[in-house]
């Protein structure tokens, strides 16, 4: 059997998202609770214990949903057509934080480093002032930040395929050489299809957001729109290495 299309593994991943509405709310109540713990804990007259243990359950919550949209992609590697159950806790503990832990050795450092130059630029009253050097730098870490962000998605399929050993996310030439086989053009059209499905949910809320209704479109959007484009972005990439 070969590859599957660009097209039939967007139309299976619509469909696939959307195969258990009993998953899907589970884990949209799980984002409207994660949602509003961060909203309390930037309320000014909680005292700063509550806000400590409210932004612990937050961090924990964000580290379970990140196991199981990992779990998506493992089971569509191994061939699952249906979104796994809510179980198995201890593993989905395990797994989100080592995603967690990845984002933050991958994406920190550039980020943390664009940021600083990028002040740099700004505190210099004259474009004058900034040096060549530094500009140069500025735009090399910015690239590299660029990079990664794109082919983060090809180190998260050589993680699945590897028993979710956290040691194969820095195997960088075995990580090359998924991103060969799957094919880089498959992925960049993947991951723009995906930004630019996003961005149109994004814009049909927006002119809501002004009306009087904001908090229940919130509400919907946490509930139903978040985890189905969370498990359709898992879907679609464990397809595309299927």
């Amino acid at each position: 059997m070969g590859r599957m299309s660009i097209k039939d593994i967007i139309i299976d991943s619509l469909k696939y998202s959307a195969s258990n509405l009993k998953i899907l709310l589970l884990l949209g109540m799980v984002l409207v609770i994660a949602d509003l713990g961060d909203e309390l804990a930037f309320l000014g007259d909680l005292s700063d214990t509550i806000k400590l243990i409210i932004s612990a359950v937050v961090i924990l919550i964000a580290i379970f949903e990140a196991g199981y949209v990992f779990r998506i992609l493992e089971e569509t590697i191994k061939g699952s057509n249906s979104l796994p159950e809510l179980n198995n806790f201890k593993e989905m503990f395990i797994h989100g934080l080592s995603e967690m832990a990845l984002i933050i050795i991958y994406f920190v450092v550039p980020v943390v480093l664009v940021m600083v130059l990028f002040l740099n630029f700004i505190i210099s009253y004259d474009i004058e002032d900034v040096t060549v050097v530094s500009g140069s730098i500025f735009l090399l870490i910015a690239c590299i930040a660029g990079s990664i962000f794109a082919l983060f998605p090809a180190v998260m399929l050589h993680r699945a395929n590897n028993n979710t050993d956290l040691r194969s996310s820095f195997d960088i030439r075995a990580i090359y050489h998924k991103i060969r086989k799957v094919g880089l053009k498959r992925l960049i059209i993947v991951y723009f299809t995906i930004i630019i499905l996003v961005a149109t949910i994004r814009e049909a809320l927006v002119p809501s957001m002004d009306g009087t209704i904001p908090l229940m479109i919130g509400i919907i959007s946490d509930l139903l729109i978040a985890p189905y484009l969370l498990i359709f972005t898992s879907r679609v990439l464990g397809l595309l290495d299927n």
